[in-house]
This record gives structure tokens, sequence and C-alpha cells, in this order.
């Protein structure tokens, strides 16, 4: 087997990483390089069944909406990085494929007169964005329109979702007093959060993993916070690096960071 120079790493081929393909002994190739997750399958927080399902094979496709890309260099011990995988041996049946997309429900045709009727499901289609009105609107069109997985993980809460009971009480509580008779040709929305300017008095917040609802992920909403003149949090758990987000800044965009003490 031969050395990749640059890396230090050995060059393996696809058949090799394949012979590793149980749960006592088990490889998985993530963006062309080899790792050893047989000890780390049964502390993985999504389950070790994802790593062993997966043992022997490139779960690349699996991986990206959820991880950034280096996160297994930073988590594992450099030993368990068996090598890089040359990707001239990567077939079609050692890649992991994520599971297909649902077809949308298609309407069915009414029963004609006399039988049994069913009910209709229409196929749904997604509104255009000058029908949003507010923050629910958005919330039942992601429901729709996000992978089962991707709406799980966004819209639940922790353990008994309390906490996520009471901030939406706690909103609901807030109301507007309106000002009548008012001159609003000229309004000033401006503001500022610890020093860094905003078009309104709002800002992105620290999300985890966007990718799993757009592939631009944290990438896009750097870009998009930019565009609107707000703040952006970036989350400890993205699914970019954190230099990939920061290389989406525009000159001068100010961001603040997300930091976990354990």
């Amino acid at each position: 087997m031969a050395v990749d120079a640059a890396s230090g790493l050995t060059t393996l081929s696809m058949e090799e990483v394949a012979k590793h393909s149980t749960k006592e002994d088990c490889w998985v190739v993530l963006y062309g390089k080899a790792y050893d997750l047989t000890k780390f399958g049964k502390v993985h927080p999504g389950g070790a069944a994802l790593i062993y399902d997966n043992a022997g094979k490139d779960a690349t496709a699996l991986f990206d909406p959820i991880h950034p890309k280096d996160i297994m260099d930073k988590l594992l011990k450099p030993s368990l990085t068996m090598g890089n995988v040359d990707p001239a041996t990567i077939k079609d049946e050692h890649i992991a494929k994520p599971p297909e997309k649902k077809a949308p429900a298609k309407k069915k045709p009414a029963a004609p007169k006399g039988e049994a009727v069913e009910l209709e499901v229409e196929e749904f289609v997604k509104p255009p964005l000058a029908a949003m009105l507010n923050t629910f609107d958005f919330e039942s069109v992601a429901r729709e329109t996000m992978e089962p997985q991707a709406w799980g993980y966004y819209s639940s809460g922790g353990d008994d979702e309390i906490t996520l009971r009471d901030n939406h009480m706690a909103f609901q509580r807030i109301t507007m007093r309106p000002r009548i008779l008012v001159n609003v040709r000229e309004i000033d929305m401006n503001t500022s959060f610890l020093g860094a300017s905003a078009s309104l008095p709002l800002y992105f917040t620290a999300t985890a993993l966007a990718k799993l609802a757009h592939p631009d992920g944290e990438v896009g909403i750097v870009k998009a916070a930019k565009k609107a003149g707000v703040p952006y949090m970036l989350p400890t758990l993205s699914s970019y690096t954190l230099d990939e987000m920061l290389e989406a800044r525009a000159p001068g965009q100010e961001l603040f960071a997300q930091l976990y003490v354990n």
C-alpha cells in the first residue's frame, strides 16, 4: 500500500475497507478517509446502528447533512484514521445512500355516486413567500417539505418539552399596543446588539445542523444575515466547519459565536 506524501496516510483501496464490515471490526469512509469506528459506534450520540449498519462503506452522503467535515479528525485519535481511500476503487455498491424521498401524496379521484366516498388527499403546494404572515406559517410549510428526520429534530424539545411549551406561552403573553394616527412615513428600526448593528431588533440565533433544512446550511445563513443587515450567532453544533462559515463572511460583517461550557 502506498503512502500519501502530503498527509502521511496510507492509501487504501475500497476493497480493503469493505473487509472491515462487522460490529467487531468497523471501518467507515468519510470524505475520502477511512476511520476505525469500532469503539466509537458504541457511544455514538445518534445510536450505534447508524455506524454499524454502514460498516465497510462510504457513508459520506449520510454524514454530510448533519456533521461538519472535520469533526471526526477532532473527535478521534490519529491512530483511528486508517488512511486515504483511492476514489477510483469506490464502486456504487460501496456507497451508503440516504433513504429515498417519499413522493408527495396525489389527489385521489372522487368515488362515483352510490359508492363509498373516500376523503381526497391533495398534493401539497408550497405557498408563495408573500403569503407567509407569521412564524407559524413557516412552521406548517416546513412540516410538509422537510425530511421526517429533520422536521423531528427542529420541531421537538428536550425530554418532556416543558421549556418548549413555556416558550410558546411566554411569547403569546406579549402583545403590541397600537399607536393610532401616527405619521409612519419615515420609520427607523435600526438598533444594535452588544455593539453589533442591526437593521431590525432581531438576530439569527444559533440553531444546530442547518444543512438538514437546506444544503447551504449555516453558510447560507451567514450570507442571508449580511443581506438582511442583522447579526448571526454561529452554532457550536454546525453542519459546516468554523472556517467554512467564517469564509462566507462579507468584509466587515460581525458574527457572534455560541460556546458550550460543559
